[in-house]
């Protein structure tokens, strides 16, 4: 039995070291077995069973709106390698059993490290059938339960291998076949439906599977068996690392390193961007996007045409994405210094009705992984520089200290170290403008949210929605050898998304990363961090207590914290601001008006006029300290 297909959703979903497993005996308990026998017997009998050594099959998979191929290669005891051909997108990964790789749907060739490498080990412990063995292959297999639904009675089978996700397995009371496999994966929970079971190849097999992630019905996957070859010689090479892709990227002065202005605005990094020869706009560099993207409105403006449908998931939630292909991505100075990438597909999905009421300004996109792993990429928030090197022949010569990284998917992960005692591996995020965001699941482990002491109910979001969240201080914190006091951090309220996150402690986002000079090295797993000018600043948090957003010519109080100088000073949630301290609202920038209400002194004096139900009215918000 082959569940390749599920995986594939975690491979295209927007969003160090081989480290050995620990060694597991070997366990199926009494309860279990006879239902793991009755099943190896349907299919066909355990000599049949463990007769097979290899497998090799092509199928037709539809998903988001695509119907494509999806060829897998499986080979005992811990081989796999899988080819997904599905509209814009060609994807590859496998395993051979020491290395884990994949190419990405812009031809990015990656190694598999951290939780992913496990999982992929665990994906090849699965699908090889080693948990049908004797023994077990090393894993374990218990009984979960019995469920009953309008299809069936079934028992239900927790299967756990050596290392990655554990598995629950329904197994049919009528047939003793598998009905249906649940994966936990994250904040995700993926379930394959198998059926049209037909003998074949001398076992009986599913020649239908159908994947869904829960929560998100526009990722619904089904693979249907075309041809399969059972037993023959599979060449290593398929498994293998493949050699290095060829690249697809230029520097427009003939060789690297490329430095380009940004902008470090709105706690974010932007960067001039042209798409096809476009003229330049405003895209955010982000560490935390899986794949670069285009807002909706900017994209059906300017003409780019978009295909298919799926759901992604966002900070707090998950929101509908389309795909674009494009001819090229061009980021130039105005030396005319910079770099091309060309043949990209990017995501589409609407993006502004989220930056722009909280940024203050509109983003054609966001430039995210595929363009950031393809170089070393150097943030230098202090000079307002992108320095842009090839990896081939890159060299660190900075002042600053090696910390190793992983890779969680696409978003480096770096550990750190919050009081000096609660340790966590952190996704390292530019696209974020917090200090860090504590994972709820995190938080519940290590009892914090009752040891932060005073907090602050804040609203926060990101792509796919918004969420309530509780801002404190905890003592300190750590990474690498770089240390600091009192930073504050975010206990995440998000139930869903990449902040629910169960497998990494939090986002680590730029109130942090702006404290250094940060050169993300990807190929060779390192992040640089050299200590800037913010080094040692102190974080702080606004002494007004509101938050000011956007709508197209007028600057509206979003949110009003109880206890704040905004309370005190009578500003209600929607009341429109007309000018701050005798000048119209709109000739200040988000950015000075942060620098005024976090850094002014406590007792300072701000006057506003406010515009409510009509009527003009004139308040004074006199700045205290809130945490």
């Amino acid at each position: 039995m082959s569940n390749r297909s599920q995986f594939f959703i975690g491979g295209l979903a927007l969003l160090a070291g081989l480290v050995p497993a620990p060694a597991l005996r070997a366990a199926i308990t009494p309860e279990a077995a006879p239902v793991v026998n009755r099943y190896v017997t349907a299919v066909g009998g355990r000599a049949a069973v463990e007769a097979e050594r290899s497998v090799h099959s092509r199928s037709t998979v539809a998903a988001f709106g695509f119907t494509g191929t999806l060829e897998s290669w499986i080979q005992r005891p811990d081989r796999i390698a899988s080819r997904t051909a599905l509209g814009p997108f060609t994807l590859q990964d496998g395993f051979d059993g020491t290395t884990a790789w994949r190419i990405d749907q812009n031809g990015k060739l990656s190694i598999r490290d951290g939780k992913d490498f496990e999982d992929e080990k665990g994906n090849a412990w699965f699908e090889n059938g080693l948990w049908l063995m004797t023994d077990q292959g090393g894993g374990s297999v218990t009984v979960q339960g019995k469920e009953t639904d309008s299809t069936g009675t079934y028992t239900v089978l927790e299967v756990k291998g050596p290392v990655g996700r554990t598995r629950a397995i329904w197994f049919s009371a009528a047939t003793g076949l598998v009905d249906r496999v649940v994966v936990k994966a994250d904040q995700q929970t993926v379930i394959t439906r198998l059926s049209d079971y037909r003998m074949n190849q001398g076992l009986l097999r599913p020649h239908r599977q159908e994947a869904s992630v829960a929560g998100m019905p526009l990722n619904n996957l089904s693979v249907t068996l075309d041809s399969i070859w059972v037993n023959e010689a599979i060449d290593p090479s398929r498994f293998a690392l493949p050699q290095k892709v060829a690249a697809d990227f230029k520097f427009l002065k003939g060789s690297g390193p490329a430095t380009l202005p940004v902008r470090y605005g709105e706690r974010h990094v932007w960067v001039k961007a042209s798409i096809d020869g476009r003229p330049p706009e405003d895209f955010l560099l982000d560490t935390g996007a899986s794949v670069s993207l285009l807002d909706s409105a900017w994209a059906a403006t300017h003409g780019i045409a978009t295909e298919g449908k799926m759901q992604a998931v966002g900070a707090g939630a998950t929101g509908d994405v389309a795909f674009a292909r494009v001819g090229s991505i061009r980021v130039a100075g105005p030396d005319g210094d910079g770099v091309e990438i060309t043949g990209q597909k990017l995501a589409v999905l609407t993006l502004n009705r989220f930056v722009a009421p909280f940024f203050w300004r509109e983003a054609a996109g966001i430039l995210g992984y595929d363009f950031i792993s393809r170089f070393v990429t150097e943030i230098d928030y202090d000079n307002g520089t992108l320095v842009l090197h090839d990896p081939k022949t890159f060299t660190y010569a900075g002042k600053g200290t090696a910390v190793p990284i992983t890779l969680a998917g696409t978003m480096p992960v770096v550990k750190a170290t919050i009081d000096g005692r609660y340790e966590g591996q952190f996704r390292l995020d530019v696209g974020s403008g917090s200090t860090v965001d504590l994972h709820g699941p995190y938080v519940q482990q290590h009892g914090l949210r009752e040891k932060l002491g005073k907090s602050i109910a804040v609203m926060a979001g990101g792509f796919g929605g918004t969420f309530t969240s509780h801002l404190g201080r905890m003592k300190s914190m750590q990474i690498g050898p770089y240390s600091w006091k009192n930073p504050l951090v975010i206990l995440s309220g998000a139930e869903r998304g990449g902040l629910a996150s169960e497998d990494y402690a939090g986002n680590i986002g730029n109130e942090i990363l702006e404290r250094f000079k940060c050169t993300f090295d990807y190929e060779h797993r390192s992040l640089y961090l050299e200590p800037g000018k913010r080094y040692a600043k102190a974080d702080r948090f606004s002494r007004a207590g509101v938050q000011l957003a956007r709508f197209g010519d007028s600057i509206k109080a979003m949110q009003v914290l109880p206890g704040s100088a905004a309370e005190a000073a009578g500003i209600q949630e929607g009341d429109e601001v007309v000018t701050l301290n005798g000048k119209p609202i709109l000739d200040w920038t988000q950015d000075s008006i942060t620098e005024l209400f976090e850094n002014g002194a406590v007792g300072q004096k701000h006057a506003l006029e406010l515009l409510r139900d009509g009527k003009k009215r004139n308040v004074t918000l006199k700045l205290k300290e809130m945490i």
